[in-house]
């Protein structure tokens, strides 16, 4: 069955060699919006993951990372002197952020940030991040302009420890690189000395969150609730909050990139129907004749689904092959065995879908009317 269904394929090479291509589209498409997705999400995720048991305090209705919040440094202030809240000096600070390079879409993290943490503080913001070369911490009391990269900041510049970077116009020294951190808000940034970065970018006076870290972590909820009442003008996050807010802000390109996969779906049900209802129409005679000598209509059956069975399959592996490639590109975990046979199976889905009014129609032929078919 199988090598009578190869051999009607290849007397079509042209005709069977463009739908496998259009089916190979159609599951790069599928394969490399599901990286899309898994990237997206496991970015949003692995950021929050450092927060656990943290609490921001930022400007009402600001996002995550807060780059649009802007709040007083007094009250800042006021928030990290309360000692009822019992908070864990070194892990609490005032931080600004600020974007240095748009993303390409709305919904996608910012290209580089700075990041602006009293010096001391480093670890509120950097937690155990090691230097990959020079130092992860500033010296006691910096406020110059120095800086330290994350990995893909000094990749993108260029830059190594010693040198200077040029950030809004003012020259900063390098004084460390850090190794890759899990947090893709640090990877993207220069982390400078807090007075540096409000003068640089003349936001003096001003934070962009508070980043507290209670001493007993079973507490957080409790001190977010105290948080809560006595700054009501204020917004005050948790992780589930941050969460729960990124969840809802990736509803929107996860939505996207579905109706992008249902399309790609949709395109592959609707060439292998076009291509096997072609080919059932020029074999008419053939299948009419086989029908006279006896060929039953499961034979037939059998044969046209065969037919589909290996065009979905000569398409839809090399796609999910080709399909790998963005997984490493957008650095998110490559597809297991079990998401590849996924991938591999929206093809053989499509194919069948397409293919059952052609295979449905060879069944239907007539023998004596299909010999007389022109």
């Amino acid at each position: 069955m199988f090598d009578v269904a190869f051999k009607n394929l290849w007397a079509r090479k042209t005709r069977s060699v463009l739908c496998i291509l259009a089916v190979v589209v159609s599951v790069f498409l599928n394969g490399s919006t599901a990286a899309m997705n898994n990237w997206m999400y496991e970015t949003m995720t692995s950021e929050l993951a450092r927060y656990m048991g943290k609490i921001y305090v930022q400007q009402g209705g600001s996002s995550y990372p807060p780059i649009d919040s802007s709040i007083g440094q007094e009250t800042a202030e006021a928030i990290l002197a309360r000692t009822d809240l019992g908070l864990n000096a070194a892990e609490s600070a005032p931080l600004v952020f600020i974007r240095t390079e748009r993303a390409m879409m709305p919904f996608m993290p910012a290209n580089e940030m700075v990041l602006g943490v009293p010096a001391g503080k480093e670890r509120a913001l950097l937690g155990n991040v090691e230097a990959a070369e020079g130092a992860n911490r500033f010296d006691a009391s910096e406020q110059g302009n120095v800086a330290i990269l994350g990995k893909v900041m000094a990749e993108s510049s260029g830059a190594s420890v010693g040198q200077d970077i040029t950030i809004n116009g003012q020259n900063v020294r390098v004084v460390g690189i850090l190794k890759k951190s899990s947090m893709d808000s640090v990877n993207i940034s220069a982390v400078v000395p807090l007075e540096a970065a409000q003068r640089i970018f003349a936001k003096e006076g001003t934070v962009s969150a508070v980043l507290l870290t209670p001493d007993d972590v079973n507490r957080t909820t409790e001190v977010a609730a105290v948080l809560r009442r006595d700054y009501p003008a204020l917004e005050v996050a948790t992780q589930d909050d941050m969460l729960a807010e990124a969840e809802e802000v990736l509803q929107m390109p996860m939505f996207y990139m579905g109706t992008m996969s249902l399309t790609a779906f949709i395109v592959a049900v609707a060439v292998i129907m076009s291509t096997m209802v072609m080919a059932v129409m020029e074999r008419t005679r053939e299948i009419g004749t086989l029908r006279a000598l006896g060929a039953s209509r499961r034979l037939i059956l059998g044969t046209i689904l065969a037919e589909i069975l290996m065009l979905s399959l000569l398409g839809g592996i090399p796609g999910t092959l080709l399909s790998m490639p963005m997984a490493v590109v957008m650095e998110t975990t490559l597809p297991t065995a079990g998401q590849l046979t996924q991938i591999v199976l929206f093809a053989v889905v499509a194919g069948i879908l397409g293919g059952l009014y052609p295979a449905w129609r060879a069944t239907r032929v007539v023998p004596m009317e299909a010999l007389r078919y022109e």
